[in-house]
Parts: structure tokens; sequence; C-alpha cells
């Protein structure tokens, strides 16, 4: 065999898996590691070099497999999409290439089986390609995998995943039946530019519908936000008058001490303790006050979700104890990925802690050599909490088919490369510890 052209192959088949594994990246949100990044390029092309049919075939089921071991939402339909998707694209904008934009610069079919390089140069070219297009058509990642996570068109997603088996399947069976079909070139060419055409228009209607679902979903939050943070202010309001009472009381109750030590009569100081100072010290112990430190949190919707929370458990009778750091700078999480593990979090913490004789629930929120932390602790009813199925999808201590949201919190950390989260259960408490790097100047 021809060394050229064994490197060369090399060469097409190395740089085929690099842009799906790139697409993949890109439409699942999925961040792949370095060395994970280079073990799965160097196995699709060492099984290509040991067994290459094998090798070809086993490049479109890779990612699906892939894809349904990663599925930590049980969401069957997006797994097979995230699977399918870099594969298709990689083959439609290859083949789109070589039948419609390569020939008009005078590049036949024929001069790529004699100038096998070519097809490296079709593979390098997919990825802007892929770049141009989706910029063209306004297409946002994030709004699809925000969507798709939402459950949003069902059964749209599961069209879109039997329309793309079904056009790998064909094309498959037009390359491998290429002498036994008349102009099978020629399918495969019609076949290509139908399905590019279905699946961009199913993708800007996909992106449209999601958008105007998020959008509105949006403005309803914001309008729960303004809801809350007119609350916290009437909250914050509601604790200056009662200072500022205080503070003018507190000159009379100065006054009588005065007058008590001037004439040297303890009995009248110690009435005045007793009415007036124990009462101030329990008063102002009020864990009321310590929500109150909500103010030192400068984004609204992690405030609002915060205010609502902790106020909803103290309305509870649930003993709070709060720590939020001045200045807390959260541009490390995206805004709406914080308020959904908050709010997991502080749910789950006052649903389980209310089971106990003494409720209690324990929050804080600093930056801690280089990480931004989040500790959420409660009281348990039982003594020890089993922490290896907490995250799986259905379990819960508290009943069937409740421990969906430390799945999805799993499912938003996992999107954050330094993001690590620690459970800890010991002596009737339970917390969970969130940390993400902040990036270095």
């Amino acid at each position: 065999m021809d060394i050229t052209y064994v490197i060369i192959s090399f060469a097409v088949f190395f740089t085929q898996i690099s842009v799906i594994t790139v697409l993949y990246q890109q439409i699942s949100g999925i961040t792949i590691r370095w060395y994970s990044y280079i073990g799965i390029i160097f196995f699709n092309v060492a099984l290509f070099l040991i067994a290459p049919p094998i090798g070809y075939f086993f490049t479109y089921l890779f990612w699906l497999g892939y894809s349904l071991y990663k599925d930590r939402s049980h969401n069957r339909p997006l797994a097979v999409f995230y699977g399918l998707y870099p594969v298709v694209i990689e083959n439609l904008f290859n083949r789109v290439m070589a039948f419609y934009i390569f020939p008009t610069m005078g590049i036949s079919l024929k001069m790529m089986e004699q100038y096998p390089v070519l097809n490296v140069l079709i593979e390098l070219l997919i990825l802007p390609l892929s770049y141009g297009v989706t910029r063209s058509i306004q297409l946002d990642f994030r709004n699809l995998q925000l969507g798709f996570e939402k459950r949003y068109l069902d059964r749209t997603l599961i069209v879109v995943d039997i329309s793309m088996a079904i056009y790998c399947i064909v094309l498959q069976i037009l390359l491998l039946t290429d002498d036994l079909i008349p102009n099978a070139a020629v399918y495969r060419e019609k076949l290509v530019g139908a399905y590019v055409i279905f699946f961009l228009i199913i993708l800007i209607y996909l992106n449209s519908k999601f958008s105007d679902k998020l959008q509105a979903e949006i403005l309803q939050q914001k309008d729960i936000q303004l809801a809350e943070l007119a609350k916290h202010s009437q909250h914050i309001e509601k604790l200056y008058e009662e200072i500022r009472s205080f503070r003018h009381d507190y000159v009379n109750v100065l006054m009588s001490i005065q007058s008590g030590l001037e004439l040297r009569d303890l009995d009248a100081i110690q009435r005045v303790y007793d009415t007036v100072l124990s009462k101030t010290v329990t008063q102002f112990s009020d864990q009321k006050y310590d929500i109150a430190s909500l103010s030192r949190i400068s984004n609204i919707a992690v405030k609002s979700v915060l205010s609502a929370k902790l106020r909803e458990a103290h309305e509870k009778r649930i003993k709070l104890e709060i720590e939020i750091e001045e200045n807390l700078n959260l541009s490390v999480i995206d805004t709406l990925d914080i308020v959904t593990i908050l709010s997991i979090l502080l749910d789950n913490a006052i649903e389980a802690t209310l089971l106990t004789k003494r409720p209690i629930l324990k929050f804080a929120f600093f930056h801690h050599n280089g990480y931004l932390v989040c500790i959420v602790e409660n009281s348990t009813l039982q003594e020890t909490v089993s922490r290896s199925d907490i995250f799986k999808k259905g379990y819960s201590t508290k009943g069937n088919s409740r421990g969906i949201g430390l799945t999805k919190v799993m499912e938003i950390l996992d999107r954050y490369p330094n993001a690590s989260i620690q459970t800890r259960s010991s002596h009737y408490s339970f917390s969970q510890v969130i940390k993400l790097k902040e990036p270095t100047n």
C-alpha cells in the first residue's frame, strides 16, 4: 500500500474526528478535558488503522454511545440528538462542499479521488463553514441547550432524531451499494441537498421557538424578582424603623441609668435592665436582622431568590445562621445557573430540616483562596444521610420521585470545568459545599 495514501487517509480521519469532537462540545455544552479530547481522537484513529471498516462505522456510533453515557437527566431523545448532531453536521458540510461548492471552483469529485489531500482541506473548512452558517441564521446554541433541557418541543426533538438516523442509514446504503444502484452518486447528492435544507430550517425553527419561550420565562422571572425585591425592601424598611424607634428610646434609657448611677440606686438600674435592655438583646439578636445582610449582594436575581427562600425559612420558624461576604463577584457563573442551584439547595434544606425537632439552616456565601464558595447546611432527621445515591435521578430521603433537583445541580456544574460540589453528613447535619474557581488576572 502506498505510504503517501496511508498518511493522507490518517490525516483525513484525524481531522474528521477532531471536527466532530469540537461540534459535540458546541452543541452539548459539555466541555471535554484536553487529555480526554486527545484520547478520544487517538482511540478512534487507532481503531480505524487496525480495522478500517469498524473504525469507520464506530465514528458514527461513538458519540451516540458517549452522549447516552453522559446523560444524567435521563432525557434520551436529547442524548440521541447530542450524539448524532456532530456526525450529521460534519457529514452534511463535507458533502455540501464536495457536491456543490468545490465544483463551482472547477474541482470535481474525480479530482478529489485522484488527490485525496483535498479531503483534508474539506475537513479543515467544515468548522469555519459551520461557524459562518450558524452566525448567518443567528443560531444560539445556549438557547438550544436550555430549551432542550426544559423539555420544550419534545415531540419535535424526537422527529429530528429520527430524521438524522434515517439520513445516516440511507446515506450508508447508497455508499455501500454504489456499484449496484445506478446513479447512486446522484441520489446521494439530492439526499444531501434536501436534508441540509430541512435540517437548517428545523434548527432555525427550534432556535426561534426556544428564544420566545425562554424570553417569556425570563420576563416572568423578572416579575417574580421585582416582587421579591419589593418584599425585601419592605423588610429592610421595617427593620430600619425598629432601629430608629429604638435609637429614640435609647436616649431615655441612658438618662434613666444616669439618674440611677448619680443616686447610687442599684435597684433602679436593675429595673431598667430587666424591663428594657434585656429585651433589647433578645430583640436585636433575632435572625430577621441577619437576612438584611443580603444587601451585600449586588446581583438582583440572586438577591431576590435568597430573600424569598430565607424569609420562607424564617416564617417557618427555622433557626437561621447567615454569612454573606461584602462585594461578592458572581461573574464566574451564569446568573440563571446560580439561581437554579440556590433554589434547589435551599428548597431541599428547608424541606429536610422541617422534619427535625430543632430545624436549623445555615447559609454562607464568600470568597476563599481563589474560589467562590457557597455552603448550605441543614439539620436532619437521621444521624447520617447516605451520599452515594443522592445525585441519582428519582432518589430522595423524603419519598419517591423527589430526587430530580440534585441531578439538575450536577448537570449545571458539569458545564463548569473548575466547579465542584462536596457533600457531608454526620451528627444529624447535612451540608453541600459548592466551589467555583475564579479566573486569574
